[in-house]
């Protein structure tokens, strides 16, 4: 194993012209160990032009069903760890990444320790503004890493999967992502898990990456992304100790987005044939049922 070898690992499922211009992005990118792994999370998209553009420069690994986020990526580790890779940068498709990113990325997280390494995230919306930047906030707490450049790293108090940077040695210890979660705070579990083993998540502000944000899922808020919510909100609970304060604190969250929807009762709104409040009512029902992994659509 080569601790410079880094894999980049872009999970593609929806929006191929959104993978087309991260690609774009990344593979320009000039490091001195680096290979790009296109995760096709069972698309069915055809990806023959992407491969005839980029050719031995563009890794593709065609999974036989959809894994979701934490599955597609977990194949994308294994295929990391045969390639005898020291480092893997998890990436979205609907992501653009400036010059030299992975570069300082990967110095940095080799100055810093073993670690969870992001950088600062802007939306593709110039109007929407910063989506992560600790630096921009009052007291942000500095992590004691000396940089040749002398930039600063910051600590966070969670994970984000837009783009995140992990030494295998990481995995080693902790193990890979949480299936059950399949999408939607599958990376909140990996942190705590992370923070358990002292392991830090950090921020290298001088780095700053453009997100769109939940293309696939189709927007921000859908049906779907609130049935993982809800269900992935208690899982996460579940493991976490004290347990019964982690299950008020889920269910206080859940009450709290149905309470942003609801016009009136709140109640009234859960019990609705809404479509946001059925996938709130199965996402629900599934953690009781013990359902994880990919939503199976049921009528009620």
């Amino acid at each position: 194993m080569s601790q410079d070898r880094l894999i980049v690992i872009i999970l593609h499922y929806r929006g191929l012209a959104d993978t087309a211009a991260c690609l774009a992005s990344v593979v320009p990118q000039h490091h001195a160990d680096l290979a790009i792994l296109l995760v096709d999370n069972a698309s069915g998209d055809d990806l023959s032009a992407l491969q005839a553009q980029y050719g031995t420069q563009l890794n593709v690994l065609r999974l036989a069903e959809n894994r979701g986020w934490a599955g597609g990526n977990n194949a994308g580790i294994a295929w990391a760890r045969r390639e005898q890779a020291g480092i893997v940068c998890l990436l979205n498709n609907d992501t653009i990444v400036p010059p030299g990113a992975f570069d300082r990325l990967a110095a940095a997280a080799k100055r810093c320790g073993p670690c969870l390494m992001h950088p600062a995230i802007d939306y593709a919306n110039p109007a929407e503004g910063v989506q992560l930047d600790p630096s921009a906030l009052p007291n942000a707490p500095e992590f004691a890493c000396q940089l040749p450049d002398n930039t600063k790293v910051f600590r966070l108090d969670y994970a984000y999967g837009a783009c995140l940077l992990i030494p295998l040695a990481v995995f080693d210890r902790i193990g890979t992502f949480d299936e059950r979660f399949f999408l939607q705070l599958e990376e909140a579990d990996f942190y705590h898990r992370a923070r358990n083993a002292g392991i830090p998540s950090l921020c290298l502000p001088s780095v700053r990456i453009v997100h769109a944000e939940s293309r696939s899922f189709g927007g921000r808020d859908t049906p779907d992304k609130t049935y993982y919510i809800t269900r992935n909100r208690l899982l996460l609970a579940e493991k976490s100790r004290p347990r019964w304060r982690a299950y008020r604190a889920a269910l206080r969250l859940i009450l709290w987005r149905a309470d942003e929807r609801a016009n009136g009762s709140v109640l009234r709104w859960i019990v609705s044939g809404q479509p946001q409040a059925r996938a709130m009512r199965q996402g629900f029902r599934d953690y009781c049922l013990r359902r994880f992994g990919r939503r199976v659509k049921v009528p009620e």
